[in-house]
């Protein structure tokens, strides 16, 4: 947006009618174009990685709070991240709140932290395809990604449970396969469902969700008090040498 509210690029802050972005590396928040108030979710790979062993979803949703928070610039948003992955017991549209259901557009964007929009609505996130590849990490940069862009992620293309993390005896037939994995490069069903014969022990990135986010309207600000009787005292002032002069 111009004048009212600014996103911030390339680690440079702007502040306008009282609104800070956020800056760091290459993270545009809010992302560009969205109109005060409107709401979003930022969504990013993780730069660290780790097993598929576990059947407690929390415990990836954890994991992929701490990687926000290695990011001062998302840990000020003080918003709740959960991860885009699915177990026996919970999905991923149950666990990110990303259900599309009814029929009908439903949901708010989904943006990169680095700015590039993601999907529409989650309708869109869940369509098999999304606009731009989750090829960012929580800095906004993908250096941290490098050739390795593997994720977990145990979900349907439609967001259900596939094979789900922590699945046993994976492998050993093709009755028991591993967990889907995800490919943080593809923008096709590919980024969230792929099959897999990875041993649960291999560590891989994880895909983050913020919950909804509001671009902030400005306020107004109110003048202090001694601020205020300041000016009315200096105005009856100037008031009364006009008049006097007047008289004159």
């Amino acid at each position: 947006m111009k004048l009212t509210i600014m996103g911030i690029l390339s680690g440079v802050a702007f502040a306008t009618l009282g609104i800070s972005g956020i800056a760091e590396a290459a993270i545009v928040i809010p992302p560009t174009g969205l109109a005060l108030g409107s709401q979003y979710r930022l969504v990013f790979t993780t730069s660290g990685t780790r097993d598929a062993t576990s059947t407690n979803i929390d415990d990836y949703n954890t994991f992929v709070t701490t990687q926000a928070n290695q990011s001062s610039a998302l840990t000020a948003l003080g918003t709740t991240w959960t991860a885009i992955v699915s177990t026996f017991s919970t999905n991923a549209l149950t666990n990110t709140s990303t259900d599309p259901s009814p029929s009908g557009v439903t949901g708010v964007p989904i943006y990169l932290v680095s700015g590039l929009r993601v999907a529409d609505s989650y309708d869109d996130l869940w369509d098999g395809s999304i606009q731009n590849p989750i090829y960012s990490d929580e800095t906004g940069s993908s250096a941290s990604l490098g050739a390795n862009q593997a994720l977990w992620t145990g979900t349907n293309p439609n967001g259900g449970t596939g094979t789900g993390l922590g699945t046993v005896s994976c492998g050993l037939n093709l009755i028991n396969p591993c967990p889907n994995v995800g490919n943080a490069g593809a923008t096709n069903f590919g980024w969230i469902s792929l099959t897999s014969s990875n041993n649960l022990l291999q560590n891989f990135h994880l895909y983050g969700i913020s919950s909804v986010l509001t671009v902030p309207t400005p306020t107004a600000t109110t003048p202090e008090p001694s601020s205020l009787l300041g000016f009315i005292t200096l105005g009856g002032l100037m008031l009364g040498g006009t008049v006097r002069k007047a008289r004159k």
